[in-house]
C-alpha cells in the first residue's frame, strides 16, 4: 500500500523532513534535559549522546551506511560511558552489543548498495521469522538466569525488587522484554531485514513504559521521537525493498 505523504517524506521531501524531525528532537530533548535533570556534567554528556543518537537513527531509517553505522558506533560508545559512570554496569551490555553490530554493519551494508550508495533492504522468509521468534523466546527464558549470574559478580542488568507499574506491570519483566526486543531488532536491522522496524516500534512502546516507570522523562521523550522515525523507517525500507525487486524483474 502506497501512502502519498510518506512517499513524499521518503522521497522529494526527505531532506526537509530530516531537518525538521531533527530540530524537533533537539528541542524536545533539550526541554526534557532542562526540566527533568540537575544539569550535571553527566546529564550534559548524555544529552550530547542523545543528539548523536538522533543523527544515527534517522540515517539508518534512510539506509545511509556511513552516517547510520558510524554515528551508531559513536552513540553506543557514549552510552557505554554513561552507564559505566552512573554505576549501571549491567546496562552496558546492550550498547556494547549494538556497538559491535554497527561495526559489522559498516562493512556488510557497503556490499549491498543501490546506485545511489544506499543500503538495499531484504525481505524475511518464514524461516527468518521463526529463527527470530525462537531467539526472543530463548532470550526471555534465559535472561533471569543470566541476570542472576551477572548479579553475583555485581553486574546485574536490572534488579528484581518486585516493584509494579500501575499496580500490575512488573518492573523487572518489562525491562527483560525491552532488553530482548531491542537487541533482536538491532540484529535484524544490521542484517538488512525490513521487518526490524516492526520490532523497533514494539520495542519503543515497551521502553516508553520502562522510562516512565523509572521517572527517566528525558529518555521517555527520546523514545517518542525515535518512534516517529521508526514509522518512517518502516515505510522507507519496505518501499526500497519493493523497488529493488522491481528492478531485478
Amino acid at each position: 500500500m502506497r501512502i502519498q505523504l510518506l512517499d513524499n517524506i521518503t522521497g522529494k521531501w526527505a531532506m526537509q523532513w530530516i531537518v525538521t524531525w531533527f530540530i524537533c528532537g533537539v528541542v524536545a530533548l533539550s526541554a526534557g534535559f532542562w526540566l527533568t535533570t540537575e544539569h550535571t556534567t553527566l546529564d550534559i554528556f548524555y544529552l550530547g549522546v542523545s543528539f548523536i543518537g538522533l543523527v544515527c537513527v534517522v540515517s539508518l531509517s534512510f539506509r545511509k551506511n556511513i552516517m547510520g553505522n558510524g554515528f551508531g558506533m559513536a552513540a553506543t560508545s557514549g552510552e557505554v560511558v554513561v552507564q559505566a559512570t552512573a554505576g549501571s554496569v549491567g546496562l552496558m551490555l546492550a550498547p556494547l552489543f549494538n556497538f559491535f553490530t554497527h561495526v559489522y554493519g559498516l562493512f556488510y551494508w557497503s556490499k549491498h548498495t543501490d546506485p545511489d550508495g544506499n543500503m538495499v533492504p531484504k525481505s524475511a522468509n518464514k524461516w527468518v521469522w521463526l529463527i527470530t521468534a525462537t531467539f526472543m523466546v530463548i532470550g526471555l527464558a534465559l535472561f533471569p538466569t543470566v541476570n542472576d549470574l551477572l548479579a553475583s559478580y555485581g553486574y546485574a542488568v536490572v534488579e528484581d525488587d518486585n516493584s509494579k507499574f500501575l499496580g500490575f506491570i512488573s518492573f523487572f519483566w518489562i525491562n527483560v522484554i525491552a532488553f530482548v526486543l531491542s537487541i533482536t531488532a538491532q540484529a535484524a536491522m544490521i542484517l538488512r531485514y525490513s521487518f526490524n522496524w516492526w520490532l523497533w516500534i514494539l520495542s519503543n512502546f515497551v521502553w516508553l513504559t520502562v522510562n516512565l516507570m523509572s521517572g527517566n522523562y528525558i529518555f521517555a521523550i527520546q523514545t517518542m521521537v525515535y518512534q516517529v522515525n521508526s514509522f518512517v523507517g518502516l515505510y522507507e525500507w519496505y518501499r526500497s525493498e519493493k523497488n529493488a525487486l522491481e528492478v531485478q524483474v
